[in-house]
């Protein structure tokens, strides 16, 4: 668990130190990459379909509707590509860590001397962590994706 803990934090090191993107290299991002885009107050999931000097554009299905936002460079904080694949592995990792040490922890109070195995909950707990905590890596964006764009600080 705690090699894990150290992997996670590395990874976020070194993506917190990555330089400043330029505007311009979103022109190479290809139409329908999932990207996440940073406001002031506010996240926003979307596939990519287009940026301008001035603003980027992508669309977002709701309700079975897909809908086209467009968001001003000037309001932009930031944007990174989505990394599912990651927040899965990592979500499914923790989970399965958690579960595994509560199904321990069960197992340990389970007085049984005439059995040989008491890992009943272990296993199953350890497998039911490890979804949940995929599921949890799907719904949210557990590790941040490659920092693409990010507006330079307005701060001397």
């Amino acid at each position: 668990m705690l090699c894990l803990a150290f992997l996670l934090s590395a990874s976020a090191v070194g993506l917190a130190q990555q330089p400043a993107k330029d505007w311009h290299d979103l022109e190479t991002l290809k139409p329908g990459a999932s990207i996440r885009i940073t406001l002031a107050r506010q996240r926003t999931l979307c596939a990519f379909d287009s940026v301008s000097e001035e603003a980027i554009v992508c669309h977002k299905r709701q309700a079975g509707v897909d809908r086209s936002l467009s968001f001003l460079r000037t309001d932009i904080h930031q944007i990174r590509a989505r990394n599912a694949t990651g927040s899965i592995i990592a979500g499914a990792a923790l989970g399965a860590g958690v579960g595994a040490g509560i199904g321990a922890l069960v197992d340990s109070r389970i007085n049984n001397p005439g059995a040989t195995n008491n890992a009943k909950f272990t296993g199953g707990l350890a497998r039911a962590g490890g979804l949940l905590g995929a599921l949890f890596g799907i719904a949210t964006e557990f590790v941040p994706g490659k920092l693409l764009y990010k507006a330079e600080s307005q701060h001397p």
